[in-house]
C-alpha cells in the first residue's frame, strides 16, 4: 500500500504538470483540473512519507502547511465540472462557502505555520514514529483533530453530492447534449463518479480512524480494506485523464459527433444552393425548428452580425449549438451559406440606417462600419449583390 501511495503521488503531480501547458488554451477549466491533480499528488506524497517512515523534512514541510488544500479537493472538482458545463469560469456568492472551510483552517493552524522549521521537524519525527501523535500533538489552535476527522468527510460528501446533482440536472434539461457531445458526457460522469466514490471511501476511513479514544487504529482491518480501495480509486482517477485526452481542449465548444461530411464550394444563385450534396445525417424537424427560433431571437435581440469578426464558431459557442447542426440548418434548410445569411442581415440593417438618414450626419465609412463590414469595397460588393445598386444609388431611388 505504501508503494502505491508513492506511485500515486508521482502520477498526480506529473498529470498536473502535463495539464499546466493547456491552461492557455480556450478551455480555461484546466486551471481547476491541474489544481485538482496537484492536490491529489501532494496528499498521496504526504501519506506515503507518514506511513512508510519517509523523509521527515517532507513531512515537516507538508503536514498542516498543505492541510487546507485537502478541504479544497472536492470544491475544485465541483468548480471544474461546472465550468466545463457553462464553458466559463465564474464565482457566485455561494461559492465562497466552498472555500470557507479551507480559509478557516488556515487561521486554525496559523500558530503552527509560524513556528520554526526545527519544531515542525521534531513533530514530523513523532508522526512518522506513531501516527497516533496526530491526536496527542495537535497543531490546530481553535479546534481539535477529532473535529476535522469528522467535519472534513461530511463536508466533502456534501460537495460531491451537489456536483452529481448539478451534472444530472444539466444533462436532464439538455438531453441533446448527450448526443452532441458524447466524449464530454462520458468524461464528466467518469470523473465525478470516481471522485464521489473516492470521497465515500476516504470518509469511511476518516470516520473509522477517528475512534472514541482518539487513537488512529491503522491496523484495523476494515480501515486497511478501505485504504486499499481508496488507493485503487486514486489510481483510476489519475489515469482517467489519459482515456479522455481531448477534454484538455474543452470540447463543449466544438462539435464531437463524427459527421464525416464536408461541404464543397457551392454557387449561390438567388440565395439557392447549386450543386448541393446530400448530408450524411438528418436533423429532425423539431430540432431544426428549435435552432431556427434560437437564431432568430438571438439575431433580433443581440444583432451579433454587426461585429465584423462574427463567425459560425462564435454563433455555435453563444447558442451552445454544435457547428455541424448550424451548417446543416443553413446549407440544407435555408439553402444558403452562413456568410450569405450574415451579409443579408447586415445589408438589411444598412438599408434601415440609410432610410433613417445616417448619411445626413455621417460618411459612408461610418455606414459600413455600423453595418458590420470591415472594408468599403466588400460592403459595396455585397450591397450591389443584394440590391443591384450601390448605396448612393439606392438612397437616390428611395428619395426620388
Amino acid at each position: 500500500m505504501n508503494e502505491i501511495c508513492k506511485s500515486l503521488s508521482a502520477i498526480g503531480i506529473i498529470i498536473a504538470l502535463i495539464t499546466f501547458p493547456y491552461l492557455k488554451s480556450k478551455n480555461k477549466s484546466n486551471i481547476f483540473l491541474s489544481s485538482y491533480f496537484l492536490i491529489s499528488g501532494i496528499y498521496a506524497l504526504l501519506h506515503y512519507n507518514l506511513l512508510n517512515n519517509g523523509n521527515p523534512s517532507i513531512v515537516a514541510f507538508l503536514y498542516a502547511t498543505t492541510a487546507p488544500l485537502v478541504y479544497l479537493f472536492r470544491p475544485i472538482s465541483y468548480l471544474y465540472v461546472r465550468s466545463m458545463l457553462t464553458k466559463k469560469i465564474t464565482f457566485k456568492k455561494w461559492d465562497y462557502i466552498l472555500i470557507l472551510p479551507a480559509v478557516l483552517y488556515v487561521f486554525d493552524v496559523m500558530p503552527y505555520l509560524l513556528t520554526s522549521f526545527d519544531n515542525k521537524l521534531r513533530l514530523a519525527y513523532l508522526l512518522i514514529e506513531d501516527q497516533n501523535n496526530i491526536f496527542r500533538h495537535p497543531v490546530t489552535y481553535f479546534t481539535t483533530p477529532t473535529f476535522h476527522f469528522t467535519f472534513r468527510p461530511l463536508f466533502s460528501l456534501a460537495v460531491s453530492f451537489a456536483e452529481l446533482v448539478m451534472l444530472y440536472k444539466y444533462f436532464r434539461d439538455k438531453p441533446q447534449t448527450k448526443t452532441d457531445y458524447p466524449t464530454t458526457y462520458n468524461w464528466l460522469w467518469t470523473f465525478s463518479l470516481i471522485g464521489a466514490t473516492l470521497t465515500i471511501t476516504l470518509s469511511v476511513v476518516s470516520l473509522v480512524l477517528n475512534t472514541f479514544d482518539h487513537q488512529v487504529k491503522l491496523n484495523y482491518d476494515g480501515a486497511i480494506v478501505f485504504m486499499n480501495i481508496s488507493n485503487a480509486l486514486f489510481l483510476c482517477l489519475n489515469i482517467s485523464v489519459f482515456l479522455f485526452p481531448r477534454m484538455l481542449y474543452g470540447l463543449l465548444a466544438e462539435p464531437e459527433t463524427n459527421t464525416s461530411f464536408t461541404f464543397r464550394p457551392q454557387i449561390i444563385v438567388n440565395n439557392k444552393v447549386e450543386d448541393q450534396i446530400k448530408p450524411s445525417f438528418k436533423l429532425e424537424e423539431a430540432r431544426v425548428s428549435e435552432i431556427e427560433t434560437m437564431i432568430q431571437e438571438y439575431f433580433i435581440q443581440e444583432k451579433p452580425y454587426l461585429d465584423d469578426s462574427f463567425t459560425i464558431n462564435k454563433l455555435s459557442e453563444s447558442l451552445d449549438i454544435p457547428i455541424h447542426h448550424l451548417s446543416y440548418y443553413f446549407n440544407y434548410h435555408l439553402l444558403k451559406k452562413f456568410s450569405d445569411f450574415k451579409n443579408e442581415c447586415r445589408i438589411n440593417y444598412a438599408i434601415q440606417l440609410l432610410k433613417e438618414g445616417i448619411l445626413k450626419k455621417y460618411t459612408i465609412e461610418q455606414l459600413y462600419h455600423e453595418a458590420g463590414f470591415s472594408t468599403k469595397s466588400n460592403f459595396y460588393r455585397v450591397f450591389r449583390l443584394h440590391t443591384g445598386k450601390t448605396p448612393i444609388e439606392f438612397l437616390e431611388e428611395i428619395n426620388a
